[in-house]
């Protein structure tokens, strides 16, 4: 064995050693560097510099009490992150097809289920809800009497306003719905009817759907609370990393805690040091100020009443 192969085989820059000390990183609870390397530094320095200049450390001890908040504070920006992504995973097999079956819906409605199903955050304004109820109400006549034509063209001119709103919506497909004179739809349609009887069908689908997607809201969030439950395995791993982002704010809210109370008796000691100076004693008894009376006292009924003026003889 030659020479070169003993001793370390690591990496030999910086960089390389920074990357290689990352290998058994699992969770970044840990870390010996705050800053990992899937992390902005300039990031973490700009939110240092923002913790320090809100508790504003006086010495080195208030110092390095900080700096652990600051830490702290990232690691737990660090697990919620995590956790969020976690959560993320759990609903990634979740799909609309999914999300339509646990509604009951059939049909149409289960063949075409648009992706924002599965977003209940999803949002439509009530201006769009009321004209997409007016284009479902086309579409719906459309189906009892005009499906299944033998050629689209014959039919259009009766609904309108749902063939224009179709036009917009299959505006990425080529070739455009209606001819460049717009007298009609464009041959390759009338040709095909069933291809865009298709295209009908999944427009007049996405149409109920956006006109009734506030009543399915709630709906939709309970299958998917269903969902997230179920899926015990990925449940758990959210639940430890909510765990750890629980703890990390234990944590930091323990050291401001202690952070603020060495402030408070730094604070409480200084104004008592500066009062006790204020208060300095007599240099002598002639500093000592006497009443200008002194009260009488009388001892017994044969006493003589003592008076500073008078001088007493032998």
């Amino acid at each position: 064995m030659s020479s070169s192969n003993q001793g370390q085989t690591g990496p030999k820059s910086i960089a390389g050693k920074r990357k290689s000390s990352m290998n058994a990183l699992k969770t970044g609870m840990f870390a010996r560097t705050q800053v990992l390397a899937l992390e902005d530094e300039a990031q973490y320095r700009r939110h240092d510099k923002s913790v320090m200049a809100s508790l504003e450390p006086e010495d080195a001890v208030q110092a390095s009490l900080a700096q652990q908040i600051a830490d702290s504070m990232w690691r737990g920006q660090r697990q919620e992150y995590r956790a969020a992504l976690q959560r993320d995973e759990v609903f990634k097999n979740l799909t609309p097809a999914i999300m339509a079956d646990f509604l009951g819906l059939k049909g149409l409605l289960a063949k075409y289920p648009p992706r924002f199903l599965v977003t209940p955050n999803y949002k439509v304004s009530r201006k769009d809800v009321k004209e997409y109820k007016r284009l479902n109400q086309q579409y719906e006549h459309f189906l009892a009497n005009s499906k299944g034509v033998s050629n689209y063209n014959m039919v259009w001119r009766q609904y309108q306003d749902l063939f224009a709103a179709l036009e917009s919506w299959m505006s990425s497909i080529d070739p455009p719905l209606f001819m460049a004179s717009r007298q009609g739809l464009d041959l390759h349609w009338q040709n095909h009817p069933r291809k865009l009887e298709a295209y009908i069908d999944e427009y007049g689908a996405l149409c109920w759907y956006l006109a009734n997607f506030d009543g399915l809201r709630d709906q939709i969030r309970n299958w998917m609370g269903i969902w997230f439950f179920l899926k015990s395995r990925e449940s758990e791993r959210v639940e430890r990393f909510d765990d750890r982002m629980l703890q990390e704010r234990k944590t930091c809210m323990s050291l401001l805690d202690s952070f603020f109370r060495m402030r408070k008796s730094q604070s409480d000691h200084a104004l008592f040091t500066e009062r006790r100076l204020k208060l300095s004693p007599p240099k002598s008894l002639e500093d000592i100020v006497l009443p200008h009376e002194i009260p009488r006292v009388v001892i017994g009924k044969n006493e003589m009443e003592y008076s500073p003026k008078e001088s007493v003889s032998c």
